[in-house]
């Protein structure tokens, strides 16, 4: 997967999992559901690092996580390009000088069998070009970005 797949998923963000299928936007693959009765359902591994999820109800594209880096067994990292500015970012203070103050923040969280997470920042897009779109750098205990977040600010739903 390269920037232009990545834009173009972005940009899809809010459609429906058949229109995204019947415009060529994500590949024909099927839709898994971690658990039964889950809320979402992931396209999974379109390429190592790469998810998408869907709301279950409606079956609409409302998340994209991208993994940088794998801090649980088992987890793909994302080696391909990222669109700028988020390819010139590796930490929690390269993104607060590009991106500035967030709309959202959490600091670092201990979790039981004593795991460390990072937290995360969150930012709204650039409202003309991105409606009702934000992203999440989700960091590790070091403060290098673990995760990249897009997703729907108003999903209309819990």
């Amino acid at each position: 997967m390269g920037v232009v797949t990545i834009e173009r998923w972005i940009q899809h963000l809010g459609w429906l999992y058949e229109d995204l299928i019947s415009h060529g936007i994500i590949p024909d693959l099927p839709l898994t559901e971690l658990y039964n009765g889950r809320d979402w359902l992931s396209l999974k591994k379109p390429a190592d690092g790469l998810e998408l999820s869907f709301w279950a109800e409606t079956r609409r594209f409302e998340r994209l996580f991208i993994t940088l880096r794998s801090t649980v067994q088992g987890t793909t990292e994302y080696k391909g390009e990222l669109p700028k500015p988020f390819a010139l970012l590796a930490s929690k203070s390269e993104v607060r000088a590009a991106f500035g103050m967030p709309m959202e923040s959490q600091g670092l969280t201990k979790l039981p069998l004593d795991n460390v997470l990072g937290g995360f920042d969150t930012y709204s897009l650039d409202q003309i070009n991105f409606p009702n779109l934000k992203v999440s750098f989700q960091y590790t205990s070091t403060m290098q970005i673990k995760t990249l977040v897009f997703s729907l600010i108003n999903r209309g739903h819990p």
